[in-house]
């Protein structure tokens, strides 16, 4: 048993150095890789990461001073078609002002074995995307040429930012196992930065130094030494992150390092703090015109709103009228954010706006109207969590209202279907601050507190031929009546109907009746006679 043990043991490390000892060089795919067929510790993989590399760090040049560089190369083995779909990445490029992020040596290509050699094919220009995502976001999306089952793709990208304190959160674990992962973060003395962790897997940090120098002129003697912090981190054989059902955003859950700019000192200059409370980023959004000045403007809307409450004192029955004022006027362009883009007035004057725009017109309007309303800055389902006080870990606006009874509604007006207290589902698996004028601020989460219900009725007789007749009915409540109105209330009733032959397998479906669609607040429900 003994020796059985020692050759493992021998295998293993065999194996593990093997793994750490292979150089990977873009450009430099061997045929052993494309002749792979399975991932041996995890054979239902479809796609693994051979190699990914990621180097962070902050450079000094004369021309731009200190920025932010990071350079990313990734190589993919995908076994079988189910993997296609991770030849495709994105890339999203911060943006504020007249300062932006900036892509450069985009490169890559998709490597198959074919008729006993290496066929190479390169990604080209026309392959790439750029578009505006946000307002502070642009988009870089490639997808890799001539994919075939057993195909290797690989790619690299430098992204330049003057943003310091930007530093993307450096995933170390993937919904696909990873080979070999190289992470390697260099920052200079005059930052610092706290590390913030997340995940379950055990994180093999190492920490070194190294010293350099920044000439500030063509004079020798005009020079300083400084030193700079190197964080490495190398980890083999990753697994899999799994995710779990109702889990919602896995990026929250997954193992990684963030880095949070806490505070700069540059030579023969006083510190400055970064890092901030949320009474500050509270602060910080009212000053901004694009947000706590659009609050203020009600000159433009002020006439309809007098005409559309006339006669009504309920604080409820303002705030609803109001609600679905907006809802029924102004349509949502899709975009997110937390500041508007072209302005509430425009918006309202073209019937269309961003979320910014249509919500914060809509808590101006309950202000106006003396409803206590205040705005909601938010993450999206789809957007990670932030784990410190900033604005850039938001994304969108809702509305709240508090009654005089102590009663709360959170509003959405870019959602036709909405209705208080039921918010779109990129909104109710994410959370959201309260922003106060004051300065002060509140965590909300927006995860319902009761369950929905679809309930279903069921009466039927089978005769002896095995035939089934009867007829059935089905109630939609809350989030599940909302969800239903979003998916189906456009779709005429053959259509509705059609949805309950194919899941069922229904071989003949009458008397299709609902009720309840237009009818926000309340349930939808369903009926029709069957046989099968």
């Amino acid at each position: 048993m003994g020796k059985l043990h020692e050759i493992v043991t021998i295998v293993f490390l065999i194996v593990s150095t093997n793994i750490i000892a292979q150089e990977y060089k873009f450009g430099k795919v061997s045929k052993e890789e494309l002749l792979e067929e399975s991932y041996k510790i995890d054979s239902v993989a479809n796609a693994v990461i051979l190699y990914e590399n990621k180097k962070v760090s902050i450079e000094y040049g004369k021309s731009y001073g200190f920025q932010l560089v990071t350079e990313v190369f990734k190589r993919v083995k995908l076994y079988d078609k189910n993997g296609f779909d991770y030849a495709s990445e994105e890339v999203f490029l911060y943006k504020q002002g007249g300062n932006r992020e900036k892509i450069s040596n985009l490169k890559g290509a998709t490597y198959s074995y074919n008729g006993n050699k290496i066929v190479e094919t390169k990604l080209k220009k026309e392959g790439i995307f750029k578009n505006e995502y946000s307002e502070n976001l642009d988009q870089v999306k490639f997808t890799m040429p001539s994919l075939q089952e057993g195909s290797v793709i690989e790619y690299k990208y430098k992204i330049t930012s003057p943003f310091l304190f930007n530093i993307d959160k450096i995933y170390l674990q993937q919904i696909i196992p990873i080979k070999k992962l190289d992470v390697k973060v260099k920052i200079p003395e005059y930052f610092n930065f706290k590390k913030m962790t997340t995940g379950y897997l055990p994180i093999n940090l190492k920490e070194s130094s190294i010293r350099d120098f920044i000439v500030w002129s063509s004079q020798n003697n005009n020079r300083t030494d400084y030193g700079i912090s190197v964080y490495k981190i190398n980890s083999v054989n990753v697994p899999a992150f799994k995710e779990e059902p109702f889990s919602g955003n896995i990026n929250n859950y997954i193992s990684s390092i963030n880095y949070e700019l806490s505070y700069v000192k540059l030579p023969n200059r006083p510190i400055d703090y970064r890092s901030t409370t949320w009474e500050d980023v509270a602060k910080t959004i009212y000053k901004s015109p694009n947000f706590g000045d659009e609050l203020k403007r009600s000159n433009y809307y002020q006439a309809d709103i007098d005409k559309l409450l006339n006669g009504v004192n309920n604080q409820l029955d303002k705030t609803v009228k109001i609600y679905d004022y907006v809802k029924k006027k102004i349509t949502w362009n899709k975009r997110r954010g937390v500041f508007t883009n072209t302005g509430t007035k425009k918006a309202y004057k073209e019937n269309t706006g961003s979320a910014a725009e249509i919500n914060l017109m809509l808590t101006s309007m309950l202000i106006y109207a003396g409803i206590d309303a205040n705005p909601v800055i938010c993450s999206t389902s789809d957007k990670v969590v932030s784990l410190f006080p900033t604005i850039d870990g938001f994304n969108y606006v809702i509305s709240r209202v508090k009654l005089a009874d102590g009663d709360v509604l959170y509003l959405d007006a870019t959602d036709k279907y909405g209705v208080p207290n039921v918010l779109p589902d990129r909104i109710i698996q994410g959370m959201g601050r309260v922003i106060a004028k004051n300065g002060t601020s509140q965590m909300v989460d927006f995860r319902p507190l009761k369950p929905s219900v679809k309930a279903y009725r069921l009466q039927c007789e089978i005769d002896d031929q095995a035939v089934a007749k009867g007829r059935v009915s089905v109630n939609h409540k809350d989030y599940l009546a909302h969800n239903f109105r979003v998916v189906n209330a456009v779709k005429d009733d053959e259509s509705k109907a059609e949805r309950f032959e194919k899941k069922f397998g229904i071989t003949e479906l009458d008397a299709y009746t609902v009720k309840g669609v237009n009818e926000y607040g309340k349930g939808v429900s369903e009926q029709f006679d069957f046989t099968v």
